[in-house]
């Protein structure tokens, strides 16, 4: 499905519009089904116990139906949003500044040295000399 170059493949989308389509369709031909067997009804041709089982029997069938379609989709979708998320990475890679690592590092030092900052003080208010010193300030 990917095309090393990261093109988009214009067929995966056709397959995936006629996937979604096809479900809608189907969908929509179980409901054209339900309400023919609540015409026989109304005819008299299909007693109303008979309708109701029939209609149970097809919900079922097309709960199950839709359950697997949309297992299906759900993994294609997955697939899909990772492939797009490398393929969306590579164009952030390529369109980087090579300074940005720069950057990106001394940004990094700062935040070593807050984070060292606030375990050394975390320490000392744990130590028992620490302990003294925030009792005498709590005092004043």
């Amino acid at each position: 499905m990917d095309d090393p170059t990261g093109t988009l493949n214009l067929k995966t989308f056709s397959t995936k519009l006629q996937a979604y389509k096809a479900l809608y369709q189907f969908n929509r031909l179980i409901e054209t089904t339900l309400e023919s067997l609540e015409n026989l009804e109304r005819l008299g041709f299909l007693p109303g116990e008979d309708l109701n089982e029939h209609k149970i029997r097809i919900e079922h069938a097309r709960a199950q139906a839709n359950e697997d379609m949309i297992d299906r989709l759900q993994e294609y979708e997955t697939e899909e949003s990772l492939r797009f998320d490398r393929m969306e990475s590579e164009l952030e890679k390529q369109r980087k500044d090579p300074d940005d690592v720069f950057f990106a590092a001394r940004d990094r030092k700062k935040e070593i040295k807050q984070q060292m900052t606030e375990l050394q003080q975390a320490l000392e208010r744990q130590s028992p000399r620490g302990r003294k010193r925030q009792s005498e300030k709590s005092k004043k």
